[in-house]
């Protein structure tokens, strides 16, 4: 299965590379890009403008994938799926740690998308106007409550998803998590066939 990695707020790819091997060596191929800006200043409908570009450029139109986000990861991954029409080639998607209510945190930082990831923000606003509930594919979320950057932790937690708590000691350890990491793999492999090498 196909598998797109979309990481979070001054992250890059490379927050997934455990997660990565695992995938890859379950034979699962992946994109991993490296979104820019990475601090989000021109909002989060920016980023997902650029992941939906490297995702025609990477994949054929009705190839289908997966979807993995961290952190502002799951809504940059949410306003693909949703707001430009992605979610028919999609066959899951794995939300870890995302600020799915928003983060008080996000008042310390500047730009467009830390506006977007406060609590009763209009971006967050208009992604829960989606109703994720019919939607044909299955959706899971992890979070911690040990979280410091997600504040409160339990905005983490989707009302559509399949919810796991992982007691992780700290955000930035999530994408690495090994119960997550075995967890998605296991459900990744009740998808479909496994393909060939990765895309990068």
């Amino acid at each position: 299965m196909n598998v797109l990695l979309i990481h979070g707020l001054y992250d890059t790819g490379s927050i997934f590379k455990k997660l990565v091997k695992d995938l890859s060596g379950q034979g699962h191929p992946c994109l991993v890009p490296s979104l820019h800006p990475n601090d989000g200043r021109h909002g989060i409908a920016d980023l997902a403008s650029k992941l939906e570009a490297m995702v025609n450029e990477a994949f054929d139109p009705t190839e289908p994938f997966a979807v993995i986000g961290f952190s502002m990861g799951c809504l940059i991954s949410r306003y693909y799926l949703h707001r430009m029409h992605a979610f028919h080639r999609t066959k899951a998607f794995f939300a870890i740690s995302g600020p799915h209510r928003g983060t008080w945190l996000a008042y310390l930082h500047r730009g467009q998308g830390a506006r977007e990831m406060r609590p009763g923000s209009d971006f967050l606003k208009d992604l829960d106007a989606i109703d994720e509930t019919a939607l044909e594919y299955p959706t899971y979320s992890y979070w911690t409550p040990l979280d410091l950057m997600i504040i409160p932790p339990s905005s983490s937690r989707m009302p559509s998803a399949t919810d796991r708590i992982v007691w992780a000691a700290h955000h930035a350890m999530m994408p690495s998590h090994k119960r997550i990491c075995a967890d998605i793999i296991e459900k990744l492999d009740l998808l479909g066939v496994k393909e060939g090498p990765n895309v990068s």
